[in-house]
């Protein structure tokens, strides 16, 4: 309040000498006396020289926080002390200006970064694209899908996939589209939305990519898991019975001998079908991996001291050497295992005369994933068999249970990776692990 009535002082001064100065004015151009001309012209240029001044440093004060905001500086503050300044009032509200457009900045930035941080944390790609194709800010879910620590521009995807740039740089709001693409995470395949908003006084496109192979992929495993459960609990009660009435017979009964031999026979179906349900046991009950670090290449040498590779060529190139795994070393040495044994038969059974070469291929990515190349040139696969070897129990090898990829996969899974089939010509045949 003492602010206030030092500033409305001063005003009130000038004011009262300019109604004495017109005053004066007025009683000269009555009674013509001169003396009231000369106190009034004085008073009145010094009044209106106070009032301008005033006025002045009010705007020149306007015009600092103008150009402060536009430089986004809020570190000012005018003195508001009455006896340092007779602006007190005027600066005393110019900082309260100020506090409420700081405390505004304040919430904005605030929910700028909530919303940067919803982004970062969502499980799908998210792009705020301006109407020009300049992608204003992407998630690391979106960078990752193609191995990119920054996108700048829908362009930048063009080399990846073409369409994919045209989807980006075309699609309107509420539309969806979907595309697929294959690039050295393997084959992708997007669902892409579109909205509308406006982010720091920008028109902008939210545009979301969620990749439906894994969604998908999950989904099977879920069915399959389900229906392996049942269809173990149900086949175990039916067999345990069968399995240990003919396993008496066949001990005791020795007067019949068709009897015994039909017996071995039922004995014999009911063993493989025991067999068969352990292998839905296996791939169902994957334990949780005991995660351990240790070398890739101390992991790939077991491996090796496990194969029979004869006169098959195999290159191994690990970048960089001293590559550490965070892993069960168990379940990931059943892995490549069965990698490399089905690489192993690939060329094996090939009856082309041609140099046969296995490649073993390590490197980190962007993501500081371990991505690992298995390849062959074994020939190429059948498109109706590559479409159904992460099927559990499919299988195209007389003895075979049909579980290996599909155990293989899943065990990546609960490491938090993925295992595809990315390249099938007849000169290569490559399958990709990716390890988090």
């Amino acid at each position: 309040m003492k602010k206030r009535k030092i500033s409305y002082r001063n005003i009130s001064l000038y004011i009262v000498l300019l109604v004495v100065t017109s005053a004066s004015s007025v009683l000269f151009a009555v009674f013509d006396i001169w003396y009231f001309l000369i106190l009034s012209i004085p008073l009145l240029i010094w009044s209106i020289s106070r009032l301008i001044n005033q006025y002045n440093n009010i705007i020149n004060s306007l015009d600092f926080i103008i150009k402060a905001v536009e430089n986004d500086d809020y570190s000012f503050r005018f003195s508001d002390d009455p006896n340092k300044t007779k602006n007190a009032f005027v600066n005393f509200t110019l900082n309260k200006i100020k506090e409420v457009m700081d405390e505004k900045k304040r919430l904005v930035r605030e929910d700028e970064k909530n919303f940067e941080m919803i982004m970062e944390y969502a499980n799908i790609g998210i792009m705020l694209i301006m109407p020009n194709g300049i992608v204003v800010h992407s998630n690391s879910k979106a960078r990752s899908f193609f191995s990119l620590s920054r996108i700048s521009h829908v362009e930048q995807l063009r080399p990846q996939s073409g369409e994919l740039a045209d989807i980006l740089r075309d699609i309107k709001p509420s539309e969806q589209k979907s595309v697929n693409i294959s690039n050295e995470i393997g084959e992708l395949n997007f669902v892409i939305s579109c909205a509308d908003i406006v982010y720091k006084g920008k028109d902008v496109r939210v545009v979301t990519l969620g990749d439906i192979n894994k969604e998908l992929d999950n989904q099977e495993v879920e069915v399959w898991e389900k229906f392996t459960r049942i269809l173990t609990h149900e086949i175990m009660n039916s067999l345990a019975p069968i399995t240990s009435i003919s396993n008496t017979l066949i001990n005791n009964v020795n007067y019949a001998e068709k009897v015994g031999e039909g017996l071995s026979i039922i004995h014999s179906t009911s063993d493989r079908l025991m067999k068969f349900v352990n292998s839905f046991r296996q791939f169902t009950r994957i334990p949780t991996p005991q995660k351990t670090p240790f070398y890739l290449r101390e992991i790939i040498d077991d491996v090796l001291s496990l194969s029979d590779f004869g006169d098959i060529k195999l290159n191994i190139d690990i970048e960089p050497e001293d590559t550490i795994l965070y892993a069960d070393r168990t379940q990931l040495t059943q892995v490549f295992v069965n990698l490399l044994k089905n690489a192993v038969e690939s060329c094996n059974e090939n009856e082309e005369q041609r140099d046969y070469r296995i490649e073993l291929k390590s490197h980190i990515d962007s993501r500081e994933c371990i991505r690992v190349e298995i390849s062959n040139n074994g020939g190429k696969i059948p498109d109706e068999v590559a479409d159904n070897i992460f099927m559990p129990f499919f299988t195209t090898k007389r003895d075979g249970s049909g579980i290996g990829l599909a155990v293989s996969r899943q065990i990546i899974r609960l490491h938090g990776g993925s295992l595809r089939l990315i390249r099938n010509t007849e000169d290569k045949v490559t399958f990709l692990l990716i390890i988090e």
